[in-house]
């Protein structure tokens, strides 16, 4: 009969003289294991800005935009919507680009502090014919690294190796397009559109 409460005296004093066993977050800082999944952080020097991370976020918390004007793509996480499910670094293609952090915690009250986002700009590369963006500085200078040799074969990873030697001129634009706007830093619609009226 009093076995029982004998042990639930004893369980009692020696959780009342013992550490706790919880942490002590918020008051006291919290570190977390080393496998811990917090939220992303971009590494400038690495991401190439492809968006490969904003189009495979389950809850569409990396945005991107690019602004044709200034040249300059910018992709954005939102920590307030991010869910810390670790797809923007699995899918991230250079493996360094973007990575999970052990920052876990937004740390501020109002949704659109500035605390509450991570952002990296690259430069945009634009087609020269219709303005559209083709792709990041970045992304065509790793796209040719990967493809070696054969990068020479394609004239829009031509011309950006060949800026790192001089500067290509203006091009002029012409009432149609023609067979040599080929050797231009152009999308693929106006390439298409190009090589479909050269043969038509």
């Amino acid at each position: 009969m009093f076995l029982p409460k004998l042990r639930e005296v004893t369980e009692a004093l020696k959780s009342l003289f013992s550490a706790p066993y919880t942490t002590k977050f918020p008051a006291g800082a919290y570190t977390p294991c080393p496998e811990y999944r917090g939220f992303p952080k971009y590494f400038e020097e690495h991401c190439v800005g492809c968006g490969t991370c904003a189009q495979v976020c389950p809850p569409g918390a990396i945005e991107m935009r690019d602004d044709v004007e200034k040249r300059i793509r910018t992709l954005e996480i939102n920590y307030t919507s991010c869910i810390q499910c670790g797809q923007c670094e699995e899918k991230c293609i250079t493996g360094e680009g973007i990575k999970l952090t052990q920052h876990f915690a937004v740390s501020s009250m109002k949704k659109d502090a500035p605390e509450n986002f991570e952002r990296v700009e690259k430069k945009l590369v634009a087609c020269e014919l219709c303005g559209e963006p083709i792709a990041c500085r970045d992304h065509l200078l790793f796209i040719r690294e990967r493809m070696g040799a054969k990068a020479y074969a394609h004239p829009t990873l031509l011309l950006e190796i060949q800026k790192e030697f001089t500067a290509p001129g203006p091009a002029n634009p012409k009432a149609r397009v023609r067979r040599e706007d080929l050797v231009k830093q152009i999308c693929p619609i106006c390439r298409h559109k190009i090589v479909v009226a050269d043969e038509f």
